[in-house]
């Protein structure tokens, strides 16, 4: 697991690739727990849920993190203000994004095109919003790009119709695909999400990652979202 980005208020994304092994396997194990413990310095609680691209969000804390043997939450986004939990979200070629706040909330969302097309983004954005968030940023982990992702559809009219036509992009064989990327940022601006950084990785072309869109991997990644400062 890997450091890939640091919000200004200290609040970190970690993600595996390919080499770390199966996320999946990680959380249950609890090896994922441990190193945060490790890397932090002191107790972390992980918090994941039972994901099936839906608009469901979570607000958690340490109390209610179900950890490696507890109940997962069902839906896919987690919301806390305690800088005790880490936020877990796995993906394969789905998009793992991170959003923190100065107030200290921030969130972790799985945003495929389904949750996407229900509303997931601004859904957190709000749930944020009523624990205090003010200013929000956000930061999107690796996931397939729009030159791997092919798509048609009436759904892919919905989400232009919705998010703007930038949304529709050509893949690298010249067909019509979704831009994931694109569609995250525009939903996220709508909300006043205005700093948005994302990697360059893509999960389906790049090596080190696994791709349920183009290898049918049944691996997952993680992305575990965390505040460095601990409680303030």
């Amino acid at each position: 697991m890997r450091l890939l980005y640091q919000f200004e208020n200290g609040v970190e994304v970690y993600f595996t690739a390919k080499d770390d092994g199966d996320a999946k396997a990680l959380v249950s194990e609890g090896i994922v727990e441990g190193e945060l413990i490790s890397r932090l310095g002191r107790q972390i609680c992980l918090a994941t849920a039972r994901q099936f691209h839906s608009e469901i969000v979570n607000i958690v804390d340490c109390n209610s993190a179900g950890g490696a043997d507890g109940e997962l939450p069902d839906g896919d986004a987690l919301v806390t203000r305690d800088a005790d939990v880490g936020l877990g979200i796995l993906v394969a070629d789905c998009a793992p994004v991170a959003l923190a706040s100065r107030e200290g909330v921030f969130a972790a969302v799985h945003a495929g095109w389904k949750g996407i097309y229900k509303g997931i983004l601004p859904q957190t954005v709000r749930t944020m919003r009523s624990l205090g968030a003010t200013e929000i940023s956000a930061y999107v982990a690796p996931s397939i790009k729009s030159e791997c992702y092919e798509f048609v559809g009436q759904e892919l009219d919905k989400i232009s119709e919705d998010l703007g036509s930038t949304v529709v992009g050509r893949t690298s064989w010249d067909t019509v695909s979704l831009d994931l990327l694109e569609s995250i940022k525009q939903s996220l601006k709508i909300e006043g999400v205005s700093r948005i950084d994302a990697s360059d990785d893509c999960t389906a072309c790049g090596e080190g990652y696994f791709s349920y869109r183009a290898r049918r991997s049944a691996e997952r990644h993680l992305m575990v979202v965390v505040d460095r400062g601990g409680r303030r």
